[in-house]
């Protein structure tokens, strides 16, 4: 299935301190900041869900500064999901049509357009301020319930009890360790024959170059680098990227082995948001 987003595959399944520099080279280096705790994500994310809520779920380059106007930004969840509805009954894969999740749901783009489909759709963030946005655009939409989670478990959902989870562009900001967490609470949460849809990076941010003129040609390239990881420091709010290979995922999280047979889970392959880096 391809959108404007990228192309999907399916697999059938029955404090934050500059951390030590890595790969340096006279023409690139990778910069890398020890992860943030969850409760540092929450602070971050709650303060892009005061100050430009709808650019942090979708980041559009041209709709930064609150550019997007309601409509719009819901239509492209509505584009979304009917094509991922078209994409699962092509390939056999119909969940009924109950519940679903939809992970880190931000203002609710998702969990709109997925009350086109499903009788209940729950969408569940860390953030309190994008709950409240969600909840404030969506006061007279019925089906739809958002509830704050900011926690590694979904407390608030039974086991076994959504037909379908699905979650872009999320995890790729959660860092790996919570992840996994994170995946083996949606296996818990699916019920017997339901899908799991999700977008997740297979590695890191790749480098960042730093060839450039004046001054900066005149410094080592682990100066820059360290001058770069300094400015990301101090920005606030700030959106990490993080990747985990296909093989951790599957052999980090038992639960994903123990439901191998019983539901379907598809990776998308899709390309990810990246915050922007500049030199000094």
């Amino acid at each position: 299935m391809c959108s404007q987003y990228g192309c999907v595959a399916a697999v059938r399944l029955r404090r934050t301190h500059p951390k030590k520099l890595i790969n340096a080279s006279q023409a690139q280096v990778t910069v890398l900041l020890r992860h943030m705790q969850l409760g540092a994500l929450r602070r971050h994310w709650d303060e892009f869900g005061r100050s430009d809520p709808l650019w942090a779920v979708l980041t559009a380059p041209d709709k930064k500064g609150n550019r997007w106007s309601v409509d719009e930004f819901l239509q492209t969840g509505r584009d979304e999901i009917a094509a991922l509805i078209s994409y699962l009954a092509a390939r056999g894969l119909a969940p009924r049509r109950h519940r679903a999740l939809d992970f880190g749901c931000g203002a609710g783009r998702l969990t709109h357009a997925l009350a086109d489909h499903f009788d209940q759709v729950i969408g569940v963030d860390i953030a309190p301020s994008m709950i409240d946005v969600a909840r404030r655009l969506h006061a007279h939409r019925s089906g739809v319930e958002f509830r704050l989670n900011t926690s590694t478990r979904l407390e608030s959902i039974e086991s076994e009890s959504i037909d379908l989870v699905y979650t872009l562009l999320v995890l790729q900001h959660i860092p790996p360790r919570y992840v996994r967490q994170y995946l083996a609470e949606f296996v818990r949460v699916l019920s017997p024959g339901g899908v799991l849809v999700f977008q997740l990076p297979s590695r890191d941010p790749v480098p960042v170059t730093v060839e450039g003129r004046g001054l900066k040609t005149m410094l080592p390239v682990r100066v820059i680098a360290m001058i770069r990881a300094i400015r990301r420091l101090r920005e606030f709010p700030r959106m990490e990227m993080h990747g985990l290979p296909r093989g951790r995922w599957r052999s980090s999280s038992p639960a994903l082995a123990l439901r191998w047979s019983t539901s379907s889970m598809i990776a998308p392959t899709m390309p990810t948001r990246r915050a922007s880096d500049t030199a000094p």
